[in-house]
């Protein structure tokens, strides 16, 4: 059973709660905490706390994490749209700072994987504050795009902290936009998922119900991908690569850019990402549904 550590801006996009079920519901991962990032990391905790609760699963510790990027200027008081006063109850389980709680995690289970699934800034300030902990993580994330000039948005919402982690050497497999995009649910799924009775997924469809309010499209299976790959990593095909953070650019701060497509080269002594770059997205689909909701 593989220990793994989420790092997650849950509360926003659907995906990350979906995400956080697909761990629940995978008998292969032991996920042993939880941090919560990016603007109201206090709400994010309670959010995750809930879903937790849902699926008898309090033991996992939750901790809340940085609200602040770098440089970037957010609203840490900023209301998640998935958030509910129902979730205003529930009773932190850790005292301790969502980076600290990463960096306890590590030590004490360093073959864990460390799984971001949200924007990257506590995962750099944790390299930042104690290198030689952090040295031989292997970092999952779902982040960036290398196939089109496109600022996804784990990578846009904190790029100096992007550039910390993807320039740490340490060992990173990329999940982007570029495999997450062809995973997406139709609205037959959508009813379908609505239509299970149990208390998890009653709560992940109230979850779906607030977000569907905010958004346009249905839901898109970026982070329960990035969790596929270390269920089922035949599903994706992956290929190393040399890739940047762009921090500066007017147009293209944010942006992941393939070290290829870069003609003043800043070069890489290596490959320093392994990036997913095709996906079995039907399978997959299959897979999601079913373990976490029980739908053929």
């Amino acid at each position: 059973m593989q220990k793994i550590i989420l790092d997650t801006d849950i509360g926003d996009d659907i995906d990350d709660a979906l995400a956080l079920a697909f761990i629940l519901k995978s008998p292969e991962l032991d996920l042993i905490g939880i941090s919560t990032v990016y603007k109201n990391t206090k709400l994010r905790t309670k959010q995750a706390l809930s879903l937790l609760e849902a699926y008898e699963r309090n033991d996992i510790p939750v901790a809340t994490g940085v609200g602040k990027p770098f440089f970037e200027k957010v609203d840490v008081n900023e209301v998640p749209c998935q958030w509910s006063e129902t979730y205003a109850d529930t009773v932190y389980n850790c005292d301790i700072h969502g980076v600290d709680l990463i960096l306890q995690l590590i030590k004490e289970n360093p073959e864990a994987k460390l799984v971001g699934i949200g924007p990257l800034t506590n995962i750099a300030t944790a390299i930042i504050k104690e290198p030689e902990t952090m040295k031989n993580v292997e970092l999952v994330l779902m982040a960036g795009m290398y196939s089109s000039h496109y600022s996804e948005w784990n990578i846009a919402c904190d790029p100096e902290a992007a550039r910390i982690v993807f320039e740490s050497g340490l060992r990173i497999t990329m999940v982007g936009l570029d495999v997450t995009l062809h995973c997406k649910l139709d609205q037959k799924d959508v009813s379908d998922i609505k239509g299970v009775v149990d208390k998890g997924s009653n709560l992940l469809s109230e979850m779906m119900t607030k977000w569907e309010d905010e958004v346009t499209h249905l839901p898109i299976l970026h982070d329960p991908l990035t969790i596929a790959y270390l269920t089922h990593p035949h599903l994706l095909t992956l290929e190393k690569k040399q890739l940047h953070i762009e921090c500066n650019g007017e147009f293209t701060r944010g942006m992941t850019v393939d070290q290829k497509d870069v003609f003043y080269e800043r070069p890489l002594k290596e490959s320093n990402v392994t990036v997913a770059t095709n996906v079995d997205y039907k399978n997959f689909n299959k897979l999601f549904k079913k373990r976490v909701f029980g739908i053929n």
